[in-house]
């Protein structure tokens, strides 16, 4: 099973003064499951600032891993009440940061679905924002 799918993703981060920031991509993607987990690819664009950069997305019943590749590389990994650090890797430099995750829900079947994330962005071990992710699947 590897099909076309419509993928929407929302990004909205609160920084310390409340200021809210909110990014929405709809993009074509591919989507398949394997070995239990579903994996959804897709293209990032000029929207995000990210282009000539992919993602990957590896969804499991707890967890779900993103990594991207390009332009910007970068890798996280999201499962409630843990804190993953990792490097984002972008054409100016290298920054660390961290992910705290405190909500990590997956509703994902062979038609599509949602995964919703909430969590707290840490940049060289300072906390940046409060962060929700929503991202949909459905067919073409």
């Amino acid at each position: 099973m590897n099909k076309e799918v419509l993928i929407s993703v929302t990004g909205t981060q609160v920084n310390e003064f409340g200021e809210v920031d909110v990014q929405e991509l709809v993009t074509k993607g591919s989507y398949y499951l394997k070995n239990g987990a579903y994996f959804i690819i897709y293209n990032e664009s000029e929207v995000t600032g990210m282009s000539g950069t992919t993602t990957f997305l590896k969804a499991e019943s707890t967890r779900v891993t993103l990594n991207r590749t390009g332009t910007s590389q970068q890798r996280h990994v999201f499962e409630r009440g843990l804190r993953y650090r990792g490097n984002y890797i972008t054409p100016f430099g290298v920054i660390f940061m961290a992910v705290t995750s405190s909500k990590v829900d997956v509703n994902l079947t062979d038609g599509g679905g949602s995964i919703n994330l909430e969590y707290e962005l840490e940049v060289e071990n300072e906390k940046i924002s409060d962060n929700v992710l929503s991202l949909t699947v459905r067919e073409v």
